[in-house]
């Protein structure tokens, strides 16, 4: 059973009986956040999305995106992540699912986004395992790749407040919906960012930890560094409290 909601101690993770936690494993990719590299279909997800409606309806293509979250992941993938001594799960997520560009700051289909992710988080606990919640595509897009949904190659997000705002508005809801539970490992407010100009991230972040912070005090935020969880400057002014600040490591890929 989980030990209370995790928090950071020095440079471990611990339960609230104070005992290191140590997380094993992987991310849910292609998932909540479908990218093509994975799942085989060509050019950004939001264009295979708007290529659907516009071919099968928006009925069909509702009914088959919907089972496919489903199938995706189901309780026997659950029980085999587990049975490899697996402990942890980062869940990708497009902000499209919860909020829509011509309708900002209003919750999506009276946050229908969050069907699925309830039922792997509930998933994932039944069988012993945590989850990070991962916002992997932001409006405006935190960085210019396809990973991001970006359509456009341009990482607006760091260009304009607004953006930004509704990042801030975003985790205050997901935060509120998790706050109390002990499965969720913590937050994961951007994936991958790339600022060009260095600064803006971490001061984002001392934003966004007080936005999330405001509403949930307890969950651990999972902050990546900058140009693609790769660079570090200007981050030593911005070090935040029950943080872990992630490093994704491309090295064997060749980048």
């Amino acid at each position: 059973m989980a030990t209370g909601v995790l928090k950071t101690r020095g440079d471990k993770v611990v339960g609230t009986d104070g005992k290191p936690v140590i997380l094993r494993g992987a991310a849910l990719g292609g998932w909540m956040n479908m990218e093509n590299f994975i799942t085989g279909y060509p050019g950004h997800e939001s264009e295979h999305h708007a290529s659907m409606i516009k071919v099968l309806g928006k009925e069909k293509h509702d009914f088959f995106f919907d089972k496919f979250y489903e199938y995706f992941f189901t309780e026997a993938d659950a029980e085999f992540f587990a049975s490899k001594g697996l402990n942890c799960l980062r869940l990708p997520m497009n902000y499209r699912h919860f909020e829509d560009d011509m309708n900002p700051r209003v919750l999506k289909n009276d946050g229908a986004g969050f069907k699925h992710v309830d039922r792997v988080v509930n998933l994932c606990a039944k069988h012993g395992i945590y989850t990070i919640l991962d916002l992997h595509a932001l409006p405006g897009g935190q960085n210019p790749d396809w990973h991001a949904d970006n359509v456009t190659n341009y990482a607006a997000f760091w260009d304009h407040k607004d953006f930004q705002d509704r990042v801030c508005w975003l985790w205050r809801i997901i935060a509120a919906r998790y706050k109390d539970n002990p499965w969720v490992a913590g937050y994961n407010p951007i994936n991958e960012p790339a600022d060009s100009e260095h600064w803006r991230l971490p001061a984002f972040y001392t934003r966004i930890e007080k936005e999330i912070r405001s509403i949930d005090p307890d969950h651990i935020l999972w902050l990546d560094g900058n140009t693609f969880a790769m660079e570090w400057k200007h981050f030593d002014e911005h070090i935040l409290p029950n943080s872990v600040y992630a490093l994704h490591d491309y090295s064997m890929m060749g980048f």
